[in-house]
């Protein structure tokens, strides 16, 4: 009895630490997997973000290529043509057009580049010296440097510029911003005291989170990663003490087959198993205290084996109740143990669509409005005759392909705000606008379309109007949404009224049009995002259902209220209140100024 006892004790912790030796392996196996995931959208992310730049450059090199202007310093129209290429990615701080002595010819920043001596960037060498790869249509990416002017990290890429005779002629450079990177990783949700780290190939650290400031521009060449791991394999997953990220570190690494990138992702082990060692300790108590319980039982039943008789029945009893203990024991942790197992799925489904709802939104914004610019780009090249003369039908297909592009950017853009708007990531840059101004300028925008389909814009402004301290891109799209459906669901013959007044201290803008209307069921629904008036009229507009959506998040994110009222068949109000904490006095020369001046219609 005395051996039996023993080796249920045994037995007992044996399968206690049997669990939790396996749970510990799973643990790491799943964080090395969670690690690893991570790495391989991080490296996607940034191979994606730079090619993006890539495809920006080959287009600038392409134009410049035809233009006899390029090197004209400080040439407006080439200057105009750098910012609207480097409009297109939020990675690009600046464009370049360097000659091929170092001389700087071209700077978005300014109209009147700097006298400066560019002959030693590593951005300029590469190419001067055939260093690329893919020759004379490669694109170069430099290590982080620090800007001779600005003093901060910037990351240069360039391609190579042509003489007419095949010769190299200069680089055009894209001054990308490492903290565009710091920014991204921050609004991820990294577990515990994770580190993200993006390293170009050669080794500095281009952009890092956290300790940003700290590392960028630090080479790496000397670390575990580079001297050993990439030479063995292009990603994989490593247990290991880094120097840079701090003791018993869970690595996971990958190299860009594109670009000259490697993303790291390091998680501290004790992190990991935190969870573990709790349960660890509440399971090695369970263990003790039922280690405890036996030996007293195994005691009494030893003490009463002289009186075996009498206690046989007794005995029988404890020995059922102690199986019966011990089974209930074993259910409870397998019960444990599969409702475990079901919140780790559940927490690992969770991640997987928030870390998929990331790199959407991140793709959406680099593949869709990316190429999109580019089509727009290149159509208003084309109907500016800047690459020859074309037919009348041409002008007019490459018209349709630019309003189109146009069109499509727009709800694009209205998807993406939205979403920014919902996820709190909106932010305002509020100043002193003149509302008179603004609403000229939305007029001025939407009079051809209102020409085109024979509808009258008109306006009716109070004399004076106070100034708004919003966001005057808000505010603009504010307006611009609420005349293009006042515009896109009145017929022909129609007629679309702005006012602008004082009401009850507040500033009201309002239009109103003789449109189809909006049936009184569906005024809230509308107020929806990518919801419709659904009938037989409506259905042939196009539109994502957005538009009034974002009016409202856009008025109420600056204090102001929105409401609509609409009649079936007989037209639309929408009506904008700004309260008067928003409205400033004007000074009395400018009302005397402004009292001779009409908003052009």
């Amino acid at each position: 009895m005395g051996a039996f006892g023993l080796a249920l004790i045994v037995g007992f912790n044996a399968m206690i630490g049997f669990d939790l030796l396996h749970e510990r392996t799973e643990t790491i196996a799943r964080a090395r997997e969670e690690n690893g995931a991570m790495a391989l959208v991080l490296e996607r992310h940034a191979t994606d973000s730079f090619s993006g730049v890539s495809k920006i450059l080959a287009g600038a090199a392409e134009v410049l290529a035809v233009r006899g202007d390029r090197w004209e310093r400080g040439d407006a129209d080439v200057h105009a043509l750098l910012r609207r290429q480097a409009s297109q990615s939020p990675l690009i701080r600046a464009m370049l057009v360097v000659a091929a002595d170092g001389s700087l010819v071209h700077d978005t920043q300014t109209l009147t580049p700097a006298t400066l001596d560019l002959s030693d960037r590593d951005y300029l060498m590469a190419h001067r010296d055939g260093l690329v790869a893919g020759g004379a249509d490669g694109v170069f990416v430099g290590n982080p440097v620090r800007g001779r002017t600005s003093g901060t990290w910037f990351i240069g890429m360039s391609r190579r510029l042509n003489a007419p005779d095949g010769r190299f002629a200069g680089v055009v450079v894209a001054v990308l911003e490492p903290t565009a990177f710091r920014g991204f990783y921050r609004t991820l949700a990294l577990p515990g005291d994770a580190v993200v780290t993006l390293y170009h190939a050669d080794g500095p650290v281009m952009a890092r989170f956290p300790d940003h400031d700290t590392h960028i521009g630090r080479s790496a060449r000397h670390l575990p990663l580079f001297a050993r791991l990439l030479k063995e394999a292009p990603a994989g997953t490593e247990l290991l003490d880094s120097p840079a990220d701090g003791p018993r570190r869970i690595l996971s690494y990958r190299a860009s087959a594109e670009m000259p990138l490697v993303v790291t992702v390091s998680s501290s082990r004790d992190m990991v198993l935190a969870p573990w060692r709790s349960k660890a300790v509440m399971l090695s108590a369970a263990g003790l205290a039922g280690t405890l319980v036996l030996g007293l039982m195994m005691l009494a039943l030893l003490r009463e084996a002289g009186r075996r008789e009498r206690a046989m029945a007794d005995l029988q009893g404890s020995e059922r109740a102690l199986r019966d203990s011990q089974q209930r024991l074993i259910q409870d942790i397998a019960a444990r143990h599969r409702i475990e197992a079901e919140l780790i799925a559940a927490k690992q489904v969770s991640d997987a669509a928030n870390r998929a709802k990331t790199q959407f939104l991140a793709n959406m914004s680099h593949e869709l409005r990316t190429p999109l610019n580019a089509v727009i780009g290149f159509a208003e090249a084309l109907e500016s005759g800047i690459f020859g003369v074309m037919t009348p039908k041409q002008t007019e297909y490459v018209g349709d392909i630019r309003r189109s592009g146009q069109h499509l950017l727009s709800l694009i853009n209205d998807i993406l705000d939205t979403t920014k708007i919902e996820s709190g990531k909106y932010v305002l840059h509020q100043e002193e606008l003149a509302v008179e101004d603004l609403i000229g300028e939305c007029l001025r925008q939407m009079e051809p379309l209102a020409l085109e389909k024979g509808v009258t814009l008109t306006a009716m402004l109070d004399d004076p109007l106070p100034i708004l301290y919003a966001d005057a891109r808000a505010v603009r799209q504010i307006l611009l949404n609420l005349l293009s459906n006042a515009v896109k669901f009145t017929p022909p013959g129609g007629r679309i009224a702005v006012e602008a007044d004082r009401a009850a201290r507040s500033l009201r803008l309002r239009v109103t049009d003789t449109g189809i209307g909006i049936p009184a069921a569906e005024l809230e629904q509308v107020m929806e995002p990518f919801h419709q008036v659904d009938n037989s009229h409506t259905r042939r507009y196009a539109g994502t259902g957005l538009g009034l959506p974002l009016v409202k998040s856009l008025v109420e994110m600056q204090d102001g209220r929105f409401v609509l009222t609409s009649m079936l068949g007989r037209g639309t109000a929408a009506t904008v209140l700004f309260p008067p904490g928003r409205l400033r006095s004007r000074p009395a020369e400018l009302m005397a100024l402004e009292r001779t001046q009409t908003v052009p219609v």
